[in-house]
C-alpha cells in the first residue's frame, strides 16, 4: 500500500512539474508567412514580418493573440482578441477557432472592432498536457474613420 501510494505521489510530482498553469501566456515561436500584413481600403497590402506569437486569457474571459517580430526594434505587434467556439481549453480540440471580435495595429492602441474575422489554431493536442500549438492563422475587417481595414497573420511553429 505504501509504495503504491509512494508512487502516485511522485506520478503527481512529476506531472506538475511539466503542466503549465491555466492563466500563464502561451509563446509561440515560428515563421511568419510572406502574406500576413495589413491593408487600408483598396490599397497595397502593408507586409508584417513576424517570428513569434503570445496567447493569453484577459480579465473578460475572451482570449488575445499577438504576434510580433522578437528582433524588431520598432516593437510593432498585429492583434486579435475574440471567443474561443466549442471546447474552451487550449487544443481541447485539434483546430480550434475564434471569432474575432477586436483587432490591435499596436501595443496598447485602441481596438478596431471587428465586422467579420476568425483565428484558427492547430494543436496536437490539450496544451496542459503538453500537446502544442503548430500553426495559427488570423484574419480580421473593421472600419476605423470610414476606412476600411483588413490584416492577417500566419505563422508556423517550430
Amino acid at each position: 500500500m505504501k509504495a503504491i501510494l509512494g508512487i502516485a505521489l511522485s506520478l503527481c510530482a512529476f506531472s506538475s512539474v511539466h503542466a503549465q498553469a491555466p492563466d500563464e501566456p502561451i509563446v509561440i515561436n515560428g515563421t511568419c508567412d510572406p502574406k500576413s500584413g495589413v491593408t487600408i481600403d483598396n490599397g497595397e497590402p502593408s507586409q508584417f514580418a513576424c517570428d513569434s506569437a503570445v496567447i493569453a486569457r484577459t480579465e473578460r474571459g475572451t482570449v488575445l493573440i499577438q504576434f510580433t517580430d522578437k528582433s524588431g526594434d520598432d516593437g510593432r505587434i498585429l492583434g486579435f482578441a475574440g471567443t474561443i467556439e466549442g471546447k474552451q481549453g487550449f487544443g481541447a480540440d485539434l483546430t480550434q477557432m475564434l471569432a474575432v471580435e477586436r483587432i490591435y495595429l499596436a501595443s496598447g492602441d485602441n481596438p478596431i472592432l471587428a465586422s467579420a474575422g476568425t483565428c484558427i489554431m492547430n494543436w496536437t493536442g490539450l496544451q496542459r498536457t503538453g500537446g502544442r500549438l503548430t500553426s495559427i492563422l488570423c484574419g480580421g475587417r473593421g472600419q476605423v474613420e470610414s476606412s476600411d481595414i483588413r490584416a492577417m497573420a500566419v505563422l508556423q511553429a517550430q
